[in-house]
């Protein structure tokens, strides 16, 4: 294949591609990139990217300085100084010793405020500062946003399952925003949060004097409102049967009924519905209706807990401590000893937990290096889940460094190899650790 070939493809792919060597050095990047992020390769090549990271600098953030740091792939969002918000999936390419040749990055554009002027631009940009980021290098994080990112460009209904706190509102801010509707609304509502006597009229809307108290002008719903775009259904369980049998009709038909409305209204919305509960029993107990589950379930995606990615802890301890420091104007960290203690507590509570811990650290601290989570983070962030022994502690990391190495090099004899050990001693590991793991998910 010849080299002006390469290029063609380079610069003609969908993706952004940006490239540095194993020190952060832009090596080159292509035209989807430039258009992208507003930026030209010949701004970029030759400088490191620890120069272009930062507050009012090029990037908010970085993958590929996250890879040098973990010799990881590293799923990563940020925002430019030209007010676009980027999803990069970093790769690391090694050389024969192990070190890192280059850093492949692939990009998503997840922009969606569209602005001509300056102004708009600094308004875009600091909006996207103050959105929440994914940053993870866990391999089956990673996985899930794969497949979030495959089906943005469908009209498939998604079903996003996971404990409280993992974060489906933000990846259904990352499917809406890579997809072709990313210009039209993407609305939530919390179907838990509204009392059911009004949750069918924030929905689909009602006519003028449809019953007492109505508006006279009458109101749209929320279906309605997101007509062309994306409508978010968190903790779609809550819904009530009889509104069930309804947005089963707006999923089949693409159409519906205001209260009080006489014709049918169309619609063209794409749903993607979220729960922290077993859909499966709550349709078996008789509250959710199977039609409606099969309808929701065509794309199911199962966001895994935090204690299940204990790699990404450190970065989000990291992540949390950046954003929070540069909120409160100050200049905290956590140091090594206490990153290490969180990797290994149960964090019940996910992600979620683990940012309010870190945001009342960096609030109540008067030290410069948190040490200890002191008495008000302890009661968060270990009382949430159960005391757990020394024994405990490290047989949890040690199951993690177990499942990192397996995907990694996949045979019991690489990883004996890898930490010393006799083959025999981590066959019978890795056998225990898939027994605990059965026994946990049953």
């Amino acid at each position: 294949m010849d080299q002006e070939l390469l290029e063609i493809i380079f610069d003609n792919v969908a993706n952004g591609i940006y490239i540095v060597d194993g020190k952060g050095v832009t090596i080159k990047v292509n035209k989807p990139f430039e258009e992208m992020s507003g930026f030209t390769n010949d701004e970029l090549v030759g400088r490191s990217l620890y120069d272009l990271v930062g507050p009012d600098n090029y990037f908010s953030g970085s993958a590929s300085l996250l890879v040098i740091e973990k010799k990881l792939p590293v799923t990563a969002t940020y925002s430019t100084r030209t007010g676009r918000k980027l999803l990069v999936k970093g790769r690391p390419v090694f050389d024969d010793t192990g070190d890192i040749r280059y850093i492949i990055n692939t990009i998503w554009d997840l922009t969606v405020v569209q602005y001509s002027k300056k102004i708009d631009a600094d308004t875009a940009r600091t909006q996207m500062l103050n959105e929440e980021d994914i940053v993870t290098c866990s391999q089956n994080m990673s996985d899930v946003i794969d497949l979030a990112i495959r089906v943005a460009g469908t009209d498939s209904t998604i079903l996003l399952t996971g404990e409280s706190g993992v974060g489906k509102s933000l990846l259904a801010k990352v499917i809406h925003r890579a997809s072709e509707r990313k210009h039209k609304s993407l609305l939530q509502i919390n179907c838990a949060a509204i009392p059911e006597s009004l949750l069918e009229a924030e929905l689909f809307g009602y006519e003028a004097g449809a019953f007492t108290g109505a508006d006279r002008k009458g109101k749209a719903g929320l279906f309605e409102q997101a007509d062309g775009g994306t409508i978010f259904l968190d903790e779609i369980t809550e819904i009530p049967l009889h509104l069930q049998s309804k947005l089963l009709g707006v999923i089949q038909d693409k159409a519906f009924h205001k209260i009080g409305g006489r014709g049918e209204q169309s619609v063209d919305v794409r749903i993607i519905a979220a729960t922290n509960r077993d859909l499966g029993s709550q349709v078996a107990l008789g509250r959710f209706r199977e039609d409606l589950y099969y309808r929701l379930n065509v794309v199911p995606v199962q966001i895994p807990p935090l204690r299940q990615r204990r790699e990404d802890i450190p970065l989000l301890i990291r992540y949390f401590t950046d954003h929070y420091n540069r909120r409160y104007n100050s200049y905290r960290r956590f140091s090594d000893r206490l990153v290490e203690t969180m990797t290994s507590l149960p964090w019940k509570g996910n992600i979620r937990e683990l940012e309010n811990v870190v945001e009342r650290m960096i609030v109540t601290s008067t030290a410069s290096e948190i040490d200890s989570l002191g008495p008000t983070g302890r009661d968060t962030a270990v009382q949430t889940g159960e005391r757990k022994t020394l024994v405990d502690l490290l047989r949890e990391y040690e199951d993690t460094l177990l499942m990192q190495a397996l995907r990694e090099y996949r045979t019991t004899r690489k990883i004996a190899t890898h930490f010393g050990m006799s083959q025999p001693t981590v066959a019978r590991k890795i056998k225990s650790l898939r027994q605990r793991r059965k026994i946990e998910r049953h």
